[in-house]
């Protein structure tokens, strides 16, 4: 059987399907690994395509006996239209991912399957099941036993971006209100063998990686472990990673930077202590920020921040306190998101049963738009206090800064120029998002 795995194309990132072609989708592009892990669960005997639609158009004429289609929300209307018009053509569709897990009944209806949770226990049983023509409408996946988890079928990626993603460990423990990977995920921590994953690593060409964990600071002393078998491969890598270890533990530091660490990416999300309290983000202390990126920057890594604006004791004074927060920090680069209530997560739940969702239009739920009602500010404040936030931020004169900075960490060695990479990336991003599009499209109510 002809079995094709599509991801629908993006209209909101930091890059796009429109960058198709070019060398910025090469530099930047995001290395996803759902698809390809998917593909490595196919039982013998068929023949797999995946297509990209950011970069390679969707064959809808070929010969395929079944069409599998994964989705964030943000690319759930573009994934319903993609099976649509399948189904019109008469071939079976099963859908799968992050939107169908949390909406299954919306997805059902333009799809013959949703598979709900992670699939790659259960994606032999839906090939099988559409083989004899006896799909179910849907099936559960479990949480997956890492242990056993086969290695991605790379090679059927036909655009392969600079940077290559690996993942060591599903799972989360935090119980971030506003995220969706613990309710997709699971809080318990599932772990891959340290021997599985460097022959893993071993067989990638690139060298920059992209650790796709949760965080990999949750275990310490499996990341050492870790860090220590790796470094003799040479590769250079990026990771999320928690403030509170990171600022703390210089052994973990030090073994990191040895394995190949460039930057860090941390979730700070506030520097309200009452907004982390309110989004269960209990491990981070706005108070120990400071010192946490000096410690880390002193062993010559960088630190790429991600911040959230429009949590409940969120008020327009948040602006302008982050902003100088943030900039007296001298971190590497910075993320700056409008809270966004993900279907699923404990958020959405809550500010849907509070009637303060303002649009279920899944298009918009691109951390770029407001999709709710502010408790201490107008949905206009938001999204004007966050642009303002990065016009500072992203300023010519403030980029130059902080690329200049983060090349003198590391000593202006070849793979620093990462980090004023994301730089350009960002400002690219945000300028698309925050100043080219019209306000109006971006507040489904203006208050």
């Amino acid at each position: 059987m002809n079995i094709l795995l599509v991801f629908p194309r993006l209209e909101h990132g930091v890059t796009t399907y429109r960058d198709r072609g070019t060398p910025f989708a090469k530099l930047f592009a995001n290395p996803y690994l759902s698809l390809s892990q998917v593909a490595a669960c196919t039982p013998p005997g068929h023949h797999i395509r995946i297509i990209d639609e950011n970069y390679e158009p969707i064959d809808f004429d070929g010969e395929w006996g079944l069409v599998g289609i994964t989705s964030l929300t943000m690319l759930s209307k573009r994934a319903y239209e993609i099976a649509d018009e399948f189904r019109r053509r008469n071939v079976k569709v099963v859908m799968g991912g992050y939107h169908p897990t949390a909406m299954p009944e919306e997805a059902k209806e333009h799809a013959d399957a949703v598979v709900i949770s992670e699939a790659e226990e259960v994606w032999a049983d839906v090939v099988r099941d559409a083989e004899r023509d006896e799909l179910k409408p849907f099936y559960y996946g479990t949480h997956v036993n890492m242990e056993n988890m086969p290695f991605p079928r790379r090679e059927l990626m036909r655009f392969q971006p600079l940077t290559q993603g690996i993942q060591t460990a599903r799972g989360c423990p935090n119980a971030c209100e506003f995220c969706s990977t613990t309710v997709f995920l699971g809080r318990a921590l599932r772990r891959r063998p340290i021997p599985h994953v460097v022959e893993e690593l071993k067989r990638i060409p690139n060298r920059i990686i992209i650790f796709r964990d949760a965080s990999l600071t949750l275990n310490p002393n499996y990341s050492m472990e870790l860090f220590r078998a790796i470094a003799p491969l040479k590769k250079k890598w990026i990771a999320n990673g928690n403030i509170n270890l990171l600022g703390k533990n210089e052994k973990f530091l030090r073994a990191a930077k040895k394995s190949g660490a460039i930057s860090w990416f941390v979730g700070f999300e506030s520097i309200n202590p009452d907004s982390l309290k309110e989004a269960h983000k209990v491990s981070n202390k706005a108070e120990d920020y400071e010192k946490a990126i000096k410690t880390v920057r002193k062993y010559g890594m960088g630190i790429v921040g991600g911040f959230i604006f429009g949590f409940d004791n969120d008020t327009p004074d948040i602006f302008d306190a982050t902003l100088d927060a943030v900039m007296s920090w001298e971190i590497d680069a910075a993320e700056f998101n409008i809270l966004t209530p993900y279907p699923g997560t404990p958020l959405y739940d809550r500010l849907d049963k509070e009637g303060r969702i303002l649009s279920k239009d899944w298009t918009k739920y691109t951390q770029a738009h407001v999709v709710y009602q502010p408790k201490n500010m107008t949905p206009r404040e938001l999204f004007e206090g966050t642009r303002k936030v990065l016009k500072r931020f992203y300023s010519p004169k403030e980029m130059v800064k902080r690329m200049y900075g983060s090349l003198m960490v590391h000593k202006f060695a070849p793979y620093a120029f990462s980090l004023p990479g994301i730089n350009i990336a960002m400002h690219r991003y945000y300028k698309r998002e925050f100043f080219d599009a019209r306000v109006e499209d971006r507040i489904p109510i203006l208050t």
